[in-house]
């Protein structure tokens, strides 16, 4: 299926990230991926854990903007631009993070199982993600409005969203490379027997 152009990007940058956080896991073991920098801090499986709990808490809020635009006959090829307000949130996130927020109490990481299970339960996540992408293409971009999950005051359309969701995966891939470069030293210490 051919898709707008603001959705191929939008697919182009999910599959660089799969691939970035595949490589960002190799070789690691069960203690390597539920290791913290320090108490309080994300290992790499909570990072994971995390962004597949945001994508969870997205698709129904997706789900309801498509039908609701299909419903209303949104369509559109665009060209579609972001809104001022979606170009600034952007510039917040993009990592570095210029401003650190916590993240709401329902998208906190839990570790449901090994820390092994964290990227596929990603990975499988982001292809749930990819189908609502795909399910987009077509509808005006820029009219179809979405509720983000737990801000719920803000009202924003699903170009915005599926842009704010590639960029906070980078944040967060950014965070937990962060962590793979503080445990480097450890895995490149030989075991002693």
């Amino acid at each position: 299926m051919a898709l707008v152009a603001e959705l191929e990007k939008i697919r182009q940058e999910v599959e660089a990230i799969n691939t970035q956080v595949a490589a960002l896991c190799e070789g690691l073991s069960e203690e390597d991926l539920a290791w913290r920098v320090e108490p309080g801090q994300w290992s790499i499986a909570e990072v994971l854990a995390h962004l597949q709990l945001t994508n969870q808490a997205l698709l129904p809020r997706v789900d309801q903007a498509i039908e609701e635009a299909r419903r209303r006959k949104l369509y559109s090829n665009g060209p579609f631009r972001l809104s001022i307000i979606g170009r600034l949130s952007l510039w917040f996130i993009e990592p570095p993070p210029r401003i650190k927020f916590p993240a709401p109490k329902p998208l906190r990481p839990l570790l449901k199982g090994p820390a092994r299970d964290a990227l596929p339960q990603f990975l499988e996540s982001q292809q749930l993600v990819m189908q609502r992408v795909e399910a987009s293409s077509g509808l005006d971009l820029a009219r179809a409005r979405v509720v983000p999950p737990v801000y719920s005051f803000v009202r924003t359309n699903l170009l915005a969203l599926f842009t704010l969701f590639t960029c906070h995966e980078r944040c967060h891939l950014w965070q937990a490379s962060n962590v793979r470069q503080h445990l480097s030293p450890r895995l490149e210490t030989p075991v002693s027997h």
